[in-house]
């Protein structure tokens, strides 16, 4: 990419190349670019939403997340299946749990977005306090962060993350983490709504 190019590309995607990449580097196999071409390696993105607030003629293709997972495939040369997931807060998990070939490479990514946290906050979701108070009668809403990461799931190479197992199930969360894992999950929101909701679904649960 030229330095227009890469300066008008949605910093989502250039993050998301930027892990994926590391990914085969921390990757005992090597991470040469040149080792990657041709090779039958997947890729699944739990993304969600854009930060870009520009136009020009590159921002149709970059700040689409239909295209973030083809850059990458396309930029380091693999062939396997590739495609994004947005199931918002659960991204990273369903790309994960839909990773089924064998080599393939998870990223999942998360970045404040000026648009979303405006609405957020008039919608009255975030902690005015500046502090999450989960389960708690303090609690006035969250606390927004962001993140990157990826990782290589690979059958035949010794990785260092490994994956027992995967499950998805709508609207049951609790009771799938509850049937996978045993234990208990909340999103830990810090309101008057989301609290009630997870002790419930938890407690319906067991």
């Amino acid at each position: 990419m030229s330095h227009s190019e890469v300066s008008a590309v949605d910093p989502q995607q250039l993050i998301l190349l930027e892990m994926s990449y590391v990914a085969f580097a921390d990757n005992a196999s090597g991470a040469c670019r040149a080792r990657l071409i041709n090779t039958d390696v997947g890729v699944y993105l739990g993304v969600s939403g854009s930060t870009a607030n520009t136009v020009s003629v590159y921002s149709g293709t970059s700040t689409s997340m239909a295209v973030a997972s083809g850059r990458i495939s396309y930029t380091l040369g693999l062939t396997g299946p590739c495609f994004p997931v947005d199931t918002a807060c659960s991204a990273s998990l369903v790309a994960l749990h839909l990773a089924e070939c064998s080599s393939a490479c998870v990223c999942g990514e998360g970045l404040l977005e000026v648009t979303a946290f405006a609405a957020f906050s008039a919608a009255g979701m975030l902690s005015a306090f500046g502090r999450c108070h989960t389960f708690d009668r303090r609690g006035d809403g969250y606390c927004r962060g962001e993140g990157c990461g990826a990782f290589l799931l690979d059958s035949e190479v010794s990785t260092k993350v490994a994956v027992l197992g995967t499950a998805r199930e709508l609207d049951r969360a609790q009771r799938v983490i509850a049937e996978v894992i045993g234990l208990d999950e909340a999103h830990g929101t810090g309101t008057a709504l989301g609290d009630p909701i997870e002790v419930v679904s938890s407690a319906s649960a067991k």
